[in-house]
This record gives C-alpha cells, structure tokens and sequence, in this order.
C-alpha cells in the first residue's frame, strides 16, 4: 500500500477547478481613473496587501482541495462495486484493492477536518459555503446523479460555490454576469464529459451510470452547444457591463473573440472523441488549447492593466524613429 496509492485517492487532477476561488482578484481593483502604475495598482500584483488577499485565497484553495478530496473519496467508496467493472475506473486504488475501503474513509474524515478548520479559521461566510459545497456534492453522489440535466446543474452549482468564496475571502464584488458564466462554463464541462463517456462506454453506458438511461447524443449535443454559446454571452456581458465605459484604456471585450476560439476548440474535442472530454485537466496537452490559453492570459492582462502603458510606450519609439 504505497503513498501513491493515497494520492490517487485524492485525485489531485481534479484540484484545478477549486482554481476558481481564485477568479475574484483577477478582475478586482482594476484602474479606473488612470492607467496602471500611474493609478490603482491590480490587487492581484500588489504583494504588499499579500495577507489581504493572496494568502487567504491560496489557504480557501487548499481548503477546497481537502474538502473536495474528501468528497471524491465518498463518492469512491458509494461506487466501488460499479467502478470495478468500469474499464478507466477500475484502475483507483479502491476498486484496485490498493487501499482498504476503512483506511479512505479515515482518510477523508481528515480531509474534512482540515478543510472546513482552515476554512472556519478564515471567514465564517467562508465556512459556510464550503459546508454548502459538501451538502451539494453529497446530494450529487446520493440522489442528484440520477436525474439527467439536473446531475449537471448540481456540478455547476459546486463551480458557483467556488467562485463566490473566492470573493467573499477578499471582499470583492462580484457581479452576477460573471456567476452565471461560471455556471454555464460548467455545464459546458458537465455535459461535454456525458458525451464522451457515452462515446467511450458506448451500449454499456447505462451499466456503469444509470443516467445515461435518459441521456442521448442529441440531447448532449444541445447542451453542450446552448451552454458554450451562453459561456460566451455572458462573459462578453460581464465585460461590457463592467469595462464598456472604460474601452479606451481597459478594451478587456478584445479577450472574448480568444475565450470563443478556445471554448469551439474544446467542443471540437469532446465531438472528435479526445480523452479531453472526460478529462478536463488534459486539456492543456493540447497544442490548440495551449496556445489559445497562453494568448487569452497575455491579452487579459494586457487590455486589463497595461494597455495605455503599452501603448504610450510603443507611440514613444516611433516618435523617436519619425524624422
């Protein structure tokens, strides 16, 4: 029984969306009157309020870590029999027989500990929405996994719950554009891993997952395509409603034709039969997504916090060049 085995159990693959507490600070204190460094410095630069808003994040993400941890391995322990027939999900150490079905559960009663003490050490709002998160995922892995569309919806409400603790850590708005465009991003990622696992699983699917009873390749397709086209819509919502009025020297809407690009990437992926789909944390591996993620980031922080600057500097060495 190696530590690997344990680590497995925690599948830190999935960690990445407990990033999403990290959102709020992206967008908050940005400059209003004067461009940065002349004005308002970014929260998200300003290491001198590290204690203020990095670090309470970087502990509410280790905090949903161990929670959501904790929640995985329930949620193991519910599955064990239909995992062992599962050709992926055979593989856990559970159904494996690498890890006793006690010693889990030992394991993510710890988890829970440590999670929602950190939490309740850090704000009780907090701690509040993190026992919400167990209760959702709880009710997920008991009843609201049954019911298609619903089983989704309950996913993206746990992607919501992320991202308003987030906010509530540092005490930053937190506009309802950009709560609903967290729901909808999740069920683009909700409904894109059914159609996968339909694709992989095939006649079987409904033997391993009993909601694939109501689910059918049509229906799966219209959610995915509906969920990723109000991703959009409301994410180019949030940045006209909160950086139309500022265009000249916050021009944030340049991000949303890249945000478009990446999400038709993806859906290309999960209808092209990618591990992706089922997988989203290997998204990255792909070149496409790479690239788009690495452009989207340089052109949010550009239009963001240094458009002006740039610009100033760029309009500076051409006058200097220009007879």
């Amino acid at each position: 029984m190696a530590g690997k085995d344990y680590l497995k159990l925690l599948r830190p693959a999935q960690w990445y969306k407990n990033a999403l507490v990290f959102l709020a600070i992206v967008f908050y204190e940005t400059p209003l009157e004067r461009p940065w460094p002349v004005g308002y410095i970014p929260a998200i630069l300003d290491m001198s309020k590290f204690y203020i808003f990095h670090l309470p994040l970087i502990l509410g993400f280790l905090a949903f870590c161990a929670v959501s941890s904790a929640t995985y391995i329930v949620n193991d322990i519910q599955d064990l029999e239909a995992d062992s027939i599962h050709p992926e999900k055979r593989n856990r150490p559970l159904p494996a027989g690498t890890v006793t079905r006690s010693s889990a559960l030992g394991l993510a009663l710890l988890l829970l500990i440590i999670g929602l003490s950190t939490s309740l050490l850090l704000n009780w709002m907090f701690f509040i929405l993190v026992i919400l998160y167990i209760i959702n995922s709880q009710l997920y892995n008991a009843y609201l996994r049954k019911w298609a569309i619903v089983d989704v919806a309950t996913i993206g409400i746990g992607f919501i719950l992320r991202a308003i603790s987030g906010a509530v850590l540092i005490q930053a708005p937190f506009t309802s554009w950009l709560v609903i465009g967290v729901f909808f991003f999740a069920l683009v990622l909700g409904f894109g891993k059914r159609k996968n696992e339909l694709q992989y699983l095939g006649n079987e699917a409904a033997s391993h997952k009993p909601v694939f009873v109501q689910y059918t390749d049509v229906i799966l397709d219209h959610g995915i395509s509906m969920s990723a086209t109000w991703f959009v819509f409301f994410y180019t919502m949030y940045c006209y409603n909160v950086f139309g009025d500022n265009f000249e020297s916050q021009p944030v809407l340049l991000t949303v034709p890249i945000l478009a690009g990446l999400i038709l990437r993806y859906v290309y992926l999960i209808h092209s039969g990618s591990p992706v789909g089922r997988k989203p944390h290997l998204a990255f591996k792909d070149k496409g997504i790479l690239i788009g993620g690495i452009l989207f980031v340089i052109t949010l922080a550009w239009t963001l916090f240094f458009w002006t600057l740039v610009l100033d500097f760029v309009g500076g060495i051409f006058q200097t060049l220009l007879p």
